[in-house]
């Protein structure tokens, strides 16, 4: 059982469980006892803007020469504001402490008071490469919370867009490790790809990174038939001419010496640290929102759980790997298949002001390229958020990466860092 969040509705404080197990989310009272490291998470969503927060847990490393230095907030290999304390006795990590909050911008208190078509704005650009989940799982809580009728075409293009923009995360992903290993070239053709996927974003929905898709009741694109047939068609071959990419990848013993067996995260660690995503997924765990916590449409297609159980660097990549080609898979059914009950918005709540409690709050969890994303959302009786809460994958994936490379030496920083998928906006939000 892992605590995946913990948030205030009314005068109550409320804990989001995940039975690893049984593939169930548990909505339960604060438990009595919480782990070291959910007290550090707990920390990161509360500390103050512009007041850099250590994310440590466990003990103090000391013996004959060891020191600690500082690794950022500025640096050539992370390209974002955040930080990191090394703590070493020259050659190999003994203990690695994230540094986040560096640019925290406050977006959940920002967003109390506004209409939630206003504060969808900020929820979106909270973290611009993963726009699509955050804004859809901002969308669901709220129609959950005002009892919208949503049609499912505009859900389904809501997947359609997640799907998007887990394919582009992963290929970024997958590109960046390669640069970490001297493969420019095979870097740059990785990169040309994603770029792809950018520009049919851009083609079908408007924007590279999937801004403006939604909105409250449905979305502002209504594709037609032949457009779904040509993005299917651009997909697949992205698709194709990656998994040749990657033949090549797994036949070059440079690639593979820097991967295999670098950072490993085991099975029980990524338990009690409350690791999410590919991350996870790369230790074993199976565990993945879309059929875990399925929202609609992810009961009605195919979704493949793809995990490894390597539970190092060459798992969690090849996680992503298989699931750049079951997204496509899954994005195919998905304009294949949509239903043409029109994009929405179309309907009035079902529940008035009246109806609703101070307390009433309603939640969603949404499979982010990078993992379990929740969001907490509550409506006051003017139709505004009186309060947000926001748990976002790399929050939980710090102290996992920091375990990960206990006993690595310091060039195995890069493909640890990358292979978690971690982002400063994300957690800094």
């Amino acid at each position: 059982m892992q605590i995946s969040s913990i948030f205030r509705a009314g005068n109550r404080t409320h804990a989001l469980l995940s039975d690893i197990e049984n593939n169930k989310t548990i909505l339960s009272d604060l438990p009595p006892t919480l782990g070291e490291e959910f007290g550090a998470l707990l920390r990161g969503s509360e500390t103050k803007l512009g007041i850099p927060l250590e994310l440590e847990a466990g003990g103090k490393v000391e013996g004959y020469g060891v020191f600690e230095f500082q690794y950022g907030p500025v640096s050539s290999g992370v390209p974002e504001a955040g930080g990191f304390k090394l703590v070493t006795y020259g050659e190999r990590v003994l203990k690695v402490v994230p540094q986040i909050n560096f640019k925290k911008r406050g977006v959940e208190q920002a967003a109390l008071g506004k209409l939630p078509q206003d504060a969808l704005l900020l929820i979106e650009r909270s973290a611009g490469n993963f726009s699509a989940s955050y804004s859809t799982c901002f969308v669901t809580a709220v129609e959950g919370a005002l009892g919208l009728e949503v049609p499912s075409k505009a859900r389904w293009t809501r997947a359609a867009a997640i799907e998007l923009e887990r394919i582009y995360n992963h290929l970024y992903v997958f590109g960046r490790l390669a640069e970490a290993a001297s493969q420019n070239v095979a870097a740059t053709q990785t990169h040309a790809l994603r770029e792809r996927i950018l520009r049919s974003n851009s083609k079908y929905f408007g924007h590279r990174y999937l801004f403006g898709i939604n909105t409250l009741g449905g979305v502002r694109y209504d594709l037609a038939k032949e457009e779904r047939t040509q993005l299917v068609s651009e997909i697949r071959t992205v698709a194709g001419e990656f998994s040749k990419l990657v033949e090549y990848f797994l036949s070059s013993r440079i690639f593979l010496d820097r991967l295999q067996g670098t950072a490993k995260l085991s099975r029980g660690d990524a338990i009690v640290l409350g690791s999410v995503g590919p991350a996870a997924r790369g230790s074993g765990l199976q565990w993945d929102d879309r059929l875990t916590y399925p929202i609609e449409p992810y009961r009605d297609i195919y979704v493949n759980l793809e995990t490894e159980s390597g539970e190092d660097t060459m798992a969690r990549t090849m996680v992503r790997v298989k699931e750049i080609e079951s997204s496509t898979i899954a994005l195919r059914e998905l304009l294949d298949r949509m239903p043409g009950d029109g994009p929405g918005p179309r309907t009035s709540p079902k529940r008035s002001s009246q109806d609703r409690l101070p307390e009433d709050f309603a939640f969603c969890r949404i499979e982010s390229p990078s993992g379990d994303l929740i969001q907490v959302v509550q409506v006051d009786n003017r139709g505004r958020i009186s309060n947000l809460h926001i748990r976002p994958p790399s929050l939980v994936n710090w102290l996992p990466f920091a375990k990960s490379l206990q006993g690595n030496v310091f060039t195995d920083f890069q493909f640890a860092y990358e292979s978690f998928g971690l982002s400063f906006a994300d957690s800094d939000r």
